[in-house]
């Protein structure tokens, strides 16, 4: 049984690994002839290169106890493409992500679209690195923030996009209430679940409701805006 086990463990990474390099080609290909992507993700990748990501946040969280140690998790910039046209996300947008990781996607959203970007993370390490690059690059209207995402200030966004699938319920719905307070015509971007699952009150309106890929499968994705 445990041989069987490995082997599906292997058979399932092996084909992450492909998705993985196949979506790295393809966003050379889409993404690379705007100058400045180029340069902070090949900044990015090679600040990480012996540096994996997804060890830096299960070390983080092992170190605080959490249970659930592979929490982390990045949206491939292809799918957020899809996401971005889906939601009408454009330059007059202020975007919050809600747990950024390594800030790819922040990178993606303040040099492709041109958005004003916030990326919230609570883990130090990548807000650091994040920075690091950011400043040597003189990016503007990017900021990285070491916040919880429960506890932080989201007036000015127009758009929040929230990968959170590993998230329980009263997390979701502590989020619920500061978004909530935000203005109408406010997004809430949302993979997985809708917020209406998780709150008696009529104050959002799922507007749409899409299905995009990821390295793991594919999801529905839910845009969810402030009534």
């Amino acid at each position: 049984m445990k041989v069987k086990e490995f082997f599906k463990l292997l058979g399932l990474n092996f084909v992450v690994f492909f998705k993985n390099t196949i979506e790295y080609i393809k966003v050379v290909a889409k993404y690379y002839g705007t100058m400045a992507f180029c340069k902070a993700d090949i900044s990015l990748q090679l600040m990480y290169l012996f540096h994996n990501p997804f060890s830096i946040s299960k070390r983080f969280l092992m170190k605080r106890g959490e249970e659930n140690v592979y929490a982390y998790g990045e949206t491939p910039l292809t799918t957020l493409e899809i996401i971005a046209k889906e939601a009408q996300i454009g330059p007059r947008d202020c975007v919050y992500e809600l747990g950024s990781g390594r800030g790819r996607s922040c990178f993606w959203l303040n040099t492709i679209l041109g958005c004003r970007v916030v990326g919230i993370e609570y883990i130090p390490e990548f807000v650091e690195r994040a920075e690091l690059i950011r400043k040597k690059l003189k990016m503007s209207n990017l900021e990285f923030r070491c916040e919880d995402m429960l506890k932080t200030d989201y007036s000015g966004a127009t758009v929040c996009y929230l990968y959170g699938t590993c998230l329980d319920d009263q997390s979701i719905k502590k989020l619920i209430q500061k978004f909530s307070s935000l203005p109408s015509g406010t997004k809430i971007i949302t993979v997985s679940y809708s917020l209406n699952e998780f709150t008696d009150k009529k104050t959002f309106e799922v507007m749409k409701r899409f299905t995009v890929p990821f390295t793991w499968g594919s999801a529905d994705v839910y845009l969810n805006v402030v009534r």
